[in-house]
Parts: structure tokens; C-alpha cells; sequence
């Protein structure tokens, strides 16, 4: 999701390992907040974003919260479900407020599902699942 107000993290923190301190490869885009809640956490136990796939993870509707989808692969499934449970990434009302206000926008047709796909790709994948959904 399009976040304005991000901080660079290291992903593997400095505690952890301080010769990754200044690796490029070790810096990560991340709201403040959410870097905060990884605080403590052994990066080895957390899915990285750079390893993530697209449907690996998918916006549940009406709920909004993320979950993850069978397409994770095994290696990876572990690190991904304590990474949806530690962090403040599938139902935080923080993040919640963020979803629902960009799915607002697009239902109230302020934002096209273009547009949503740009901001929020995850939820424009949701409402592109309910659309393809046969009517009852």
C-alpha cells in the first residue's frame, strides 16, 4: 500500500548484525510505526518484503484484514503466518484506517480501480475478485 510518511529500516537490525549497518541491500521502506513493532524481533523469524511473491497475500471484503493465501510456498509459509501475527500488518486499527479509507475513495468514486491498484494494489485485487464473482 502507497504509504507517504515512511522511514528507511534496516531489516536486519544493527543488534543483529552490525556489518549489515550500511548495506543498501539491508535497507527497508516502512511506515515508523510498523518498524517499531519489529523492534526486538529476530529478522530471521520475519517474512522480508523482498522475498514476498504477488498472491501471497490477499485483502479480505468487507473486513479489510490481510491474510495470507494457499500460494505461499512451504519454505516460506512459517516466517509468513508469525509475520502476519507480530506485526501490525493484518488488523491494527492503524493500518485498518489506511485501508478503509482508500476503498471509500474508490467506492465512492473519487478514485477509479486504476487508481486503487496504484495506491493499494492488494485491496484492487479484492474489489477485481468480488467484481468477477457470479451474481447470486
Amino acid at each position: 500500500m502507497w504509504i507517504s510518511s515512511g522511514t528507511v529500516d534496516h531489516f536486519v537490525s544493527c543488534r543483529e548484525n552490525r556489518q549489515l549497518a550500511y548495506e543498501w541491500s539491508n535497507y527497508r521502506y516502512v511506515e515508523g510505526w510498523i518498524n517499531s513493532a519489529k523492534n526486538k524481533k529476530d529478522s530471521a523469524s520475519l517474512l522480508d518484503p523482498f522475498e514476498v511473491q504477488e498472491g501471497w497475500f490477499e485483502i479480505d471484503l468487507p473486513s479489510l484484514q490481510l491474510k495470507l493465501t494457499d500460494s505461499v510456498s512451504p519454505e516460506y509459509r512459517q516466517r509468513a503466518e508469525y509475520t502476519l501475527r507480530n506485526l501490525p500488518i493484518r488488523d491494527d486499527e492503524r493500518i485498518m484506517k489506511q485501508r478503509r479509507a482508500w476503498y471509500e475513495l474508490y467506492e465512492s468514486g473519487e478514485l477509479s480501480l486504476e487508481g486503487l491498484r496504484q495506491r493499494a494494489p492488494l485491496i484492487a485485487a479484492a474489489v477485481e475478485k468480488q467484481l468477477a464473482k457470479p451474481k447470486a
